[in-house]
């Protein structure tokens, strides 16, 4: 039994190289072109070699919908035009069917490897095991024309087959080295589906990710979603978008949409992986919708109803407020102190904030975003000058009167966490909201621990380490969610204000902190050079006309001739 199912694996693992380098090898496959009829050939042969019924879906003329994220206007309302067909196979009982789809067209400009041939190798080899073993539950499974073009095949497809369609899931830039992710996970997938998607990864013996941003952006604006699953989502039908994340360590690919997506940079494992998940999906049908889940980020495959999310988000804004309360009211029993307050505080981190700034533009050299091709070490840097700033201002205005206070500072570092993270409750991000909340509550235990409370300072650097984690921004740009007009320091600012005020906090509650001393100035001085200079020294990967027109897409030319 072992050896006919490794001699299976092999086989298929054949098959799938074969598949995918006579793909590839078609090169550019645009709609509409000998190349986009070429690939709907070879798969029609695949199929038909393998003794599995293909209808042709004639896609036509496609009505495209307006797209407006933010007040941004992305599309205008449209009609496109394709002569290609959805190809179509079922398999299984009749019913609604579990919907898997594969695009076989490609950008002009590329031969297609990652995005999509490998996408397809996947379906082909799924239709032919279904076709030699016939699933329980029915099966649908389409290869999409157009999905360059505005997702016009699966348009039709759920335009015209949706009531069909039980669940569709899109398989799009599969065959990356990142993670196996779940995106476009709109309010029609919820605890249940989630669930369904766990088990599946578990049968699979893999990690399946569901990208917390990814998720959160997919419930605010499921109108923008870019992959074939949008089109089902957009009639209310339950889909979501299966794909590798990132490439090259990173969590995107500079290869997509460009004449470097070749075969050589599909990696079989992670192939083989979407099929094995694939085959553990079909197994088992997909349940009723039955409320809304919560998967978690570091447990692998686990998901949570999300109202215990929200109960525990309510929990930590409890302890916020109780102890910024706590906070007022100690004050109002406490003589008042004569000297530079929180106002003067306030001033002092606006002025560090806007000298970060100042750096940042000075050494940009006309590039609008220079930092988001190394953003560790802009990081780094503006950290620098922005902690270095703040405390030489500070150093100038306690030569004038001297600081004073430490509850206020802490207050402070309690209620922006709380703000923002309830404000992020409140437009429906719980998703990302415990990122505020957590150190919004940690902060609040602060004033019981003792010397220990340096902890809960450090916890309140969380929404800095993962909100700018640099392949977040970079990941956050690529896909246009970055805009360029507000700069890191901006970022950074925003999320410095509770870990530096409760710094401010701790250092003052000690009374044995290095404040005042000339060795702090002089240590802070040389923070703003050292920053400084590394904004100077550091040189763009692309010149700033470059990354206007093709944005990260600029660097793909020094990663490869």
């Amino acid at each position: 039994m072992r050896l006919a199912l490794a001699l299976a694996c092999l086989l298929a693992g054949t098959a799938a190289a074969d598949d995918l380098h006579a793909l590839v090898g078609l090169g550019p496959r645009p709609h509409d072109t000998p190349g986009a009829a070429a690939a709907a050939s070879y798969i029609e042969q695949q199929l038909g070699a393998a003794h599995v019924i293909v209808e042709r879906l004639h896609v036509g003329d496609v009505a495209l919908p307006a797209i407006d994220v933010l007040g941004q206007h992305v599309r205008t309302a449209q009609t496109a035009h394709t002569d290609d067909p959805d190809l179509i196979a079922r398999f299984g009982p009749p019913g609604r069917a579990l919907l898997v789809m594969a695009h076989y067209d490609t950008v002009p400009t590329s031969p297609g490897a990652v995005d999509n041939a490998a996408a397809v190798v996947v379906a082909l080899d799924l239709a032919r095991e279904l076709a030699g073993h016939p699933p329980a539950q029915p099966v649908m499974i389409a290869f999409t024309a157009d999905e360059e073009g505005g997702l016009v095949g699966a348009e039709a497809l759920a335009a015209r087959r949706g009531d069909e369609v039980d669940f569709a899931i899109a398989l799009d830039l599969v065959g990356g080295t990142g993670p196996l992710s779940i995106n476009g996970a709109s309010e029609f997938v919820g605890g249940s589906e989630l669930r369904w998607l766990a088990r599946a990864a578990d049968r699979a013996d893999i990690v399946l990710r569901a990208p917390l941003p990814h998720r959160v952006v997919s419930r605010w604006w499921p109108q923008a979603e870019r992959a074939d699953h949008g089109a089902f989502t957009r009639r209310g039908i339950r889909a979501i978008h299966l794909y590798d994340r990132g490439q090259d360590g990173e969590w995107i690919d500079l290869a997509y949409h460009s004449r470097y997506d070749v075969a050589a940079r599909v990696d079989p494992a992670a192939v083989e992986e979407v099929e094995r998940l694939l085959r553990a999906l079909v197994a088992e049908r997909p349940p009723p919708h039955d409320g809304d889940g919560f998967w978690l980020p570091l447990a692998p495959n686990v998901v949570i109803p999300r109202w215990l999310l929200l109960a525990f988000e309510l929990v930590l804004a409890a302890l916020a407020v109780v102890a910024v309360v706590g906070l007022a009211r100690a004050g109002r029993r406490l003589p008042p102190e004569r000297g530079a307050g929180v106002m003067l505080g306030l001033v002092a981190f606006a002025a560090a904030s806007a000298a970060t700034y100042g750096v940042e533009r000075l050494t940009a050299r006309g590039h609008p975003m220079p930092w988001i091709h190394d953003p560790a070490r802009a990081l780094a840097c503006e950290g620098l000058v922005l902690a270095g700033a703040l405390g030489l201002v500070t150093r100038v205005i306690a030569r004038v009167r001297p600081w004073a206070g430490s509850r206020r500072y802490l207050a402070i570092a309690i209620a922006w966490s709380l703000a923002i993270g309830v404000a992020l409750v409140a437009v429906g991000a719980a998703e990302l909201a415990w990122i505020w909340l957590v150190p919004a509550a940690a902060l609040a235990l602060a004033p019981r621990l003792g010397f220990a409370s340096i902890i809960s300072v450090i916890v309140a650097a969380l929404p800095v380490a993962l909100v700018l984690a640099p392949a977040q921004l970079r990941e956050a740009a690529w896909n246009g969610f970055l805009p360029t007009s507000v700069p890191l320091a901006g970022w950074l600012a925003v999320g410095s204000v509770s870990p530096l005020t409760a710094l401010a906090w701790w250092l003052r509650s000690r009374r044995t902190s290095p404040l005042g001393t000339l060795g702090l100035a002089v240590g802070c001085a040389l923070a703003v050079a050292v920053g400084a200079t590394g904004l100077g020294l550091a040189r763009p990967r692309c010149s700033a006309l470059e990354f206007e027109r093709f944005q990260l897409a600029c660097e793909r030319s020094l990663m490869w001739p």
